[in-house]
């Protein structure tokens, strides 16, 4: 008995079915391929995109700054450049729906490498839906990185600690 082949009816819900008897695997049809519409702060694919973007603060004592309506696409990452004045904490909360995938986020110095998070009074906080990382003490230029690692679209908010002194 010859199966009829479900694979559309399986794309549709996020997976890839099988057609045929020789249990090879269908590509998606054209049409049918997830796409991503990504949000309104492109282009920030790159460390140099994110660099060339105005560094987002906020005023000292008012509060993180908030970024709603961010979106990570498949295959793609965002690079959010901040400055904060020294020494104060600075880091980021990011949270979305995790029953979408995770989310990778990673706080970042002005070259692209780690912030290291182990000093007395940083937080490192991963968890699903949502990771909040905070220097205790930094000032300058720092980058969070945020990519999913999944196959949908993953719309997320962003909480930025990046506080300047206005005189």
């Amino acid at each position: 008995m010859r199966w009829p082949c479900l694979g559309l009816m399986l794309l549709s819900l996020g997976g890839a079915g099988a057609c045929g008897s020789t249990g090879a695997v269908s590509a998606p049809r054209s049409g049918n391929a997830p796409t991503c519409t990504d949000d309104a702060r492109e282009d920030d694919d790159t460390l140099e995109q994110g660099l060339a973007a105005a560094p987002i603060s906020h005023i000292f004592n008012h509060g993180p700054a908030r970024q709603e309506g961010r979106v990570a696409c498949p295959g793609d990452v965002d690079w959010i450049h901040a400055h904060a004045d020294c020494c104060n904490p600075s880091g980021a909360r990011v949270r979305w729906d995790a029953s979408l995938g995770p989310l990778e986020v990673e706080l970042l110095d002005s070259e692209g490498n780690p912030i290291p998070l182990g000093a007395p009074g940083d937080i490192v906080q991963r968890q699903p839906g949502e990771v909040y990382l905070l220097r205790a003490e930094y000032g300058g230029r720092f980058l969070v990185r945020v990519r999913t690692s999944g196959e949908v679209a993953v719309p997320y908010s962003v909480e930025l600690f990046a506080p300047v002194f206005v005189r």
